[in-house]
């Protein structure tokens, strides 16, 4: 009987209406955070960060590189693939493509062959190195050092009759007076990608140092005990086990020299200009700047966006590509190393 009491409604002395009574020993259920919401929460201002200044601004070239959107008409029509046509058409469209990959071959080389050079002089524990840490902070130091100032820098040191290394080189004989390297092609070039692997070399160096400091050291250990060097040891042990990260440094290293502004621009604004309308050093972004904002007033925003559509297809292809093939090395070495063991191709 006090079970279906529960479940009736009462009606108030005063005449008001029925309120049904609530079971009895039944709580209320509360709301109760999951810690996992935690996570939820702190990753929402990145994806809210990368919708508004990533995503979008993909998004949106995309669909002005199918327009015919140019300067401030606000009325536009779609045109299907024209832009893109266009493009391939467009010899300095190309050069510039050539020019990116010239000047990125010329500074990333050296800073993976000497980054891993001194990381392994940093980290050896044979090699004694007073003031490692010193050298360490003097390499990395540029890398955080703006680009304008790193071009300004530069374009002093080596401008006609004043630069402190145009004079240098003139004592030396190396060129002859008057001679103005911002006139020709290839010292152009030379300097750009002098400059950028200057003001990268120490990130890459940190990068791989770090790398080879998160190996076990009784893997060298056991190298050491079977006889090897410390060549054999490099090669053998060092370079195997630090492959993610040269991966890593390879791929981002490679997206963000295609992707190459600051320095070819600020530099000589992708100059020196050659026969045909192509420049000696612009590269793919400075020719996407130059084609929205700065072509004789035109702003060809639609054919820009097109071009970084191409920018775009071709970094993400690259990348694709670069980590195929590590995969492919790896899944090799792994079948060479079952072979090995067990006498087959068990992997």
């Amino acid at each position: 009987m006090e079970e279906l009491k529960t479940n009736i409604s009462v009606q108030a002395e005063d005449g008001a209406a029925a309120v049904p009574l609530p079971p009895e020993g039944r709580k209320k259920k509360r709301f109760k955070w999951n810690v996992n919401y935690y996570g939820i929460v702190f990753i929402i201002p990145f994806f809210v960060v990368y919708a508004i200044f990533s995503a979008y601004p993909m998004v949106y070239s995309v669909i002005l590189s199918l327009t015919d959107y140019e300067g401030y008409v606000r009325d536009f029509s779609i045109i299907g693939f024209e832009n893109f046509a266009y493009l391939l058409h467009q010899p300095r469209f190309w050069y510039s493509f050539y020019n990116t990959i010239i000047m990125f071959l010329m500074n990333f080389i050296p800073q993976l062959v000497l980054g891993l050079m001194f990381a392994a002089m940093f980290t050896s524990k044979t090699y004694k190195m007073k003031l490692k840490g010193l050298f360490k902070g003097v390499y990395y130091l540029p890398n955080i050092i703006t680009a304008t100032s790193v071009a300004v820098m530069f374009y002093t040191l080596f401008q006609q009759s004043s630069g402190g290394m145009w004079r240098i080189c003139v004592q030396l004989g190396i060129i002859e007076d008057g001679y103005n390297f911002y006139l020709y092609e290839w010292p152009s070039r030379i300097l750009v990608a002098f400059v950028s692997f200057w003001q990268w070399f120490g990130s890459m160096m940190v990068t791989l140092s770090a790398g080879i400091l998160g190996i076990n050291p009784s893997v060298y250990e056991a190298a050491e005990l079977d006889g090897a060097n410390q060549r054999q040891a490099f090669f053998h042990v060092t370079l195997p086990l630090i492959r993610p990260i040269v991966v890593y440094c390879l791929v981002t290293s490679t997206i963000g020299g295609l992707q190459g502004f600051d320095i070819p621009y600020l530099f000589l604004g992708g100059g020196p200009a050659l026969t045909g309308g192509r420049n000696a050093t612009e590269t793919v972004a400075v020719y996407i700047y130059k084609t929205a904002f700065d072509q004789g007033g035109e702003m060809k925003y639609n054919v820009a966006s097109a071009a970084s559509v191409y920018l775009f297809i071709v970094c993400a292809a690259v990348s694709i590509l670069l980590f195929r093939l590590t995969n492919v090395n790896e899944e090799r070495q792994a079948k060479r190393a079952a072979k090995r063991i067990w006498g087959g191709d068990r992997a």
